[in-house]
This record gives structure tokens, sequence and C-alpha cells, in this order.
């Protein structure tokens, strides 16, 4: 198959399989750096959850996710070459281990810096949507025990959530 019939069937072209060290270096290469961009993306993200900038934060996730389906691609394929990696670089690999500990620290910080916004996001709604409730809650009752129909217009429908971030 030619790369032009691959590409209007949707489908990738086949990597060819690394066979010597240059090659393994080059394709290590490419994929520490599309960690490096990942892992400076999340930490940029961190910094502004924050520092309680959210919507800019917001901005960095389409971002974020562009390079996680790359970074994600690239560690597929060290998967599929780690047999042969392994044995043209052996030294590489370790040194690339030591990197990983210290990515996966990082996104876990970044997990948490998330997950502390969005439980501070969900109090300030269940406050609000308390305090919305209060309010509109009736205060004097009509004739048989009926809200009077001033008061039953005037009462809050619900609250909308933009559950996205």
């Amino acid at each position: 198959m030619t790369l032009d019939l691959l590409a209007l069937q949707g489908a990738e072209p086949v990597e060819r399989a690394l066979r010597t060290p240059e090659e393994a270096h080059v394709f290590l290469d490419e994929f520490e750096q599309s960690m490096s961009r990942l892992i400076s993306t999340i930490e940029e993200e961190t910094a502004l959850v924050r520092a309680g900038k959210l919507f800019d934060a917001t901005d960095v996730v389409s971002r974020k996710n562009d390079l996680l389906g790359r970074y994600l691609q690239t560690r597929t394929r060290l998967k599929r070459e780690f047999a042969t990696i392994s044995k043209l670089l052996p030294d590489r690999l370790e040194r690339m281990r030591a990197d990983h500990v210290v990515a996966i620290e990082k996104i876990r910080a970044n997990l948490g810096a998330l997950a502390i916004a969005r439980e501070v996001a969900e109090g300030i709604v269940r406050n609000v949507s308390a305090a919305v409730g209060r309010q509109a809650a009736p205060r004097t009752y009509g004739r048989n025990a009926a809200i009077p129909a001033v008061q039953a217009q005037n009462v809050a429908r619900g609250l909308s959530i933009d559950r996205r971030m």
C-alpha cells in the first residue's frame, strides 16, 4: 500500500522496526522530547490551577491532550521495540526509567491539584445552590396553605453547571 492510500483509508503507516543503535537513539530522542513537552504542559497546567487561574488552565487542556496522544503513540512503539532497544542501548533505558519516575511524580502533583480544584469548585456550587434554595423558599403561605402566585414565579428553577473542567 502506498502512503496516499493509507492516508485515504485513515490508517497509519507501519513503522519499520529498529535495527541499529542510531535508529534507536533517534527514536528515544523523539520519545524523550514527547515526554518532556507533555510534562512541561502538565506543570504549566498545575501552576495555573494552583494560582486559581482555572479558565487559563482550561486553555492548556487541548494542547495537553494532543501531546498526550503523541506520547502514548511513542510509548506504544517503545513497548513494542523494548527488547531490541534493551539490547542496543541498555544504559539509556536505565536513565529513561529514572526520568520516568520523576515524570510520574509531576503527574501525581497535577492530578492532586486538579482534584483539589474540583472539590473547591463543587463546594462553591453546593454553597451557592443552598443559598439560592434558601432565598427561593417561600416565607409565607396564602389561603389554604398555598404559596402565593407572586412568590411562585420568583422561585429559582435550578443551576447550570459546566463540568468540562
